[in-house]
């Protein structure tokens, strides 16, 4: 689907929950007992190799319900095969030292239901947070609203928009990784939560590895 492509290539998939009042729980001393330590996030000061990403990727196993991995779309890809082509592209991505892609592809046994996680690896940390950025804002290009969400990893963002198909993509980076995980269909209607479960699965897988 050269729409998925585009996506994918275009926006590589911070934003924080909502306030859910004036009386925020920041505001007030922690109770008896209460953990307050500080979680980590994923990936934090953590760098990835090229050869970690097929265990990093998710996996056949991680096919949500009614889906399958689709194997001739995934593994490790080039800049070619994500559409990457023309020269200035190309010249942007390779400035920021992209070391490694790799899709895990996953289709719906009955429609027209496409899941697609997709890791950028760069040479560190910097690169990858410069790319999330940049894909956010191509977002916004895109005319993708943004989308509540938790944050994933060191940094994210999550949008919805249509670019021939409706997609919802969640985005995060985990040290010098990017990982963008989004649903696309032309004729079902997309659950964001079901989406947003894809992404935090793939962030998991990371925080395991």
């Amino acid at each position: 689907m050269r729409s998925l492509a585009l996506i994918l290539a275009a926006v590589a998939l911070a934003v924080s929950a909502c306030d859910s009042g004036s009386d925020s729980s920041a505001d007030q001393e922690p109770g008896p007992g209460q953990d307050t330590t500080p979680v980590e996030p994923v990936g934090s000061g953590k760098h990835y190799t090229k050869a970690q990403l097929p265990q990093l990727a998710l996996q056949p196993a991680d096919a949500p319900r009614g889906m399958r991995y689709t194997k001739e779309a995934s593994g490790r890809m080039s800049l070619a095969d994500v559409g990457f082509i023309l020269e200035e592209q190309l010249a942007e991505i390779r400035s920021l030292g992209v070391k490694g892609i790799f899709d895990s592809t996953f289709d719906a046994r009955k429609t027209d239901l496409r899941l697609a996680s997709r890791l950028w690896l760069f040479g560190d940390a910097d690169a990858a947070q410069q790319w999330l950025e940049k894909t956010e804002r191509d977002s916004q290009q895109f005319a993708f609203q943004p989308l509540t969400a938790p944050d994933l990893g060191e940094d994210s963002w999550a949008g919805r928009g249509n670019l021939a198909a409706e997609v919802v993509t969640y985005a995060f980076r985990a040290g010098n990784l990017v990982v963008v995980t989004s649903y696309t269909t032309q004729t079902e209607k997309l659950s964001e939560s079901a989406a947003l479960a894809a992404a935090q699965k793939a962030a998991d897988r990371i925080a395991k590895t």
